[in-house]
């Protein structure tokens, strides 16, 4: 499946707008999953080519925020449960690591 412009920049602002809600910036969400903030931009800015890492950064987001008490502004593009997408890989998001 693959995103409309209008989808993928809404996703990016959403991404960048929880972000600053939670207070994070790439640097701080790489150093939790061992890589660069430059991996972390790519990935919220959807070119890294890898379908699902999104959706772990997206994971991740909205357990820090749940942690903390903090309500996101809703993703409209990547919701509800990525295991309920058939292309998506279970096992990648499982992992929950990011290369």
């Amino acid at each position: 499946m693959s995103l409309t412009s209008e989808q993928r920049a809404n996703t990016i602002r959403e991404f960048r707008e929880n972000m600053r809600l939670l207070g994070l910036t790439a640097d701080q969400i790489g150093a939790d999953f061992g890589v660069s903030g430059q991996t972390i931009e790519r990935i919220i800015d959807l070119r890294t080519g890898v379908l699902e890492y999104p959706w772990i950064v997206r994971g991740y987001l909205l357990d820090k925020a749940a942690a903390a008490g903090v309500t996101l502004v809703p993703f409209t593009a990547l919701r509800g449960d990525p295991h309920d997408y058939w292309f998506l890989d279970d096992r990648v998001i499982d992992a929950n690591r990011l290369d």
